[in-house]
C-alpha cells in the first residue's frame, strides 16, 4: 500500500501548457486518481474562472487552491467556497501609490467581483486574459476587495521588483512571490500555496507528510516545504530544483503522469 494519500500540483508550466492545453496522459492521470480515491488538488495563482476553463481536468479536482492560497473551493462539491482571504485595503491603496511612482510598471488586482487590469499592465502582459476582466485606471484599482495583486515591469526582473517592494516595506505586510519573469504576485500577509494547501488537506483529512507535490517556479517553494514528496517538473527554476526530492520530465514528456506511475499511484 502506497504511503501517498493526496496529490497537489501547480498548473501552468507543470500540467497545463499554452492556451490551456492539457495532454491526454495528464487528464487520464487525474481521472485515475479520482477513481482510486486519491484527492487531487490544484495550487495555483489562477482565478476560479481560470481553473474552470480547464474543463474535464477541473472536474477531477477535490480542491482548487487559487490566488496563491487566498481562495479555496471544491469543484467536487458544487464549486463550494471553503475559505477566502483578501488584501487589507490599506495595502492595496499603497500598492497603487507604489506603482504610480515606478515608471515602466503595470498593476492588476484580482478583485472578489472582477479581475481589474490597468492599461499599462495589459500592455506588458501582451494579450487580454481568456476570462472575464475589466480595464480600469490605476486610481480605481483599489475600489473593491481583492484576493491579491500582480505587478509587472518592462525591464526589472521579478527579484529586482521584490527588492523594490521590500525596500518600500511591503515584505512584512504582504506575501511576495513570482511565477513568471518581470512579475511579482502580491498576496495577503501570511498566505501562500502552503497555507492554502495545508487548509485543504486538513479539510480532506490528509497529513501533509502523505502528500506528493508538483511544481516548477518559486511560488511553489512553500508547497515543497510542506509536502512529503516534492517533484520539480521539467526546466524548473533552480531554487525549485534544489528544494525538490525528485525531478520529473516536463510537459512535453508528460512528467506528471509518468512520475505518478513510478510512485504506483496510477497505471502507466
Amino acid at each position: 500500500m502506497t504511503r501517498w494519500r493526496a496529490v497537489v500540483t501547480d498548473l501552468d508550466g507543470t500540467v497545463v501548457g499554452p492556451a490551456d492545453a492539457i495532454s491526454p496522459a495528464t487528464l487520464n492521470a487525474a481521472a485515475q486518481l479520482r477513481y482510486r480515491g486519491v484527492p487531487l488538488l490544484a495550487a495555483t495563482a489562477r482565478t476560479r474562472n481560470g481553473v474552470l476553463r480547464l474543463g474535464a481536468f477541473a472536474g477531477h479536482l477535490s480542491v482548487a487552491v487559487c490566488h496563491g492560497g487566498a481562495l479555496g473551493w471544491s469543484p467536487a462539491e458544487g464549486d463550494r467556497t471553503l475559505w477566502q482571504r483578501t488584501l487589507p485595503a490599506t495595502e492595496l491603496h499603497d500598492l497603487v501609490a507604489f506603482a504610480r511612482d515606478l515608471p515602466g510598471s503595470g498593476l492588476c488586482a484580482f478583485g472578489v467581483a472582477s479581475w481589474d487590469l490597468t492599461p499599462e499592465y495589459l500592455a506588458l502582459r501582451g494579450r487580454p486574459p481568456a476570462e472575464p476582466w475589466r480595464e480600469v485606471p490605476l486610481a480605481a484599482l483599489a475600489d473593491q476587495p481583492a484576493f491579491g495583486a500582480a505587478l509587472r515591469h518592462r525591464t526589472l526582473s521579478s527579484d529586482q521588483l521584490i527588492e523594490r517592494l521590500t525596500e518600500a516595506g511591503f515584505a512584512g505586510r504582504t506575501t511576495l512571490t513570482y511565477s513568471a519573469p518581470h512579475l511579482v504576485e502580491i498576496g495577503p500577509p501570511g498566505v501562500d500555496k502552503a497555507t492554502g494547501v495545508a487548509r485543504a488537506l486538513a479539510w480532506l483529512g490528509v497529513a501533509p507528510a502523505h502528500t506528493v507535490a508538483f511544481g516548477d517556479m518559486p511560488n511553489d517553494l512553500p508547497l515543497f516545504a510542506l509536502a512529503g514528496h516534492a517533484v520539480a517538473v521539467g526546466a524548473a527554476h533552480p531554487a525549485v530544483l534544489a528544494a525538490a526530492t525528485a525531478h520529473a520530465p516536463g510537459l512535453a514528456e508528460d512528467g506528471f503522469a509518468r512520475h505518478l506511475a513510478e510512485l504506483g499511484l496510477i497505471d502507466g
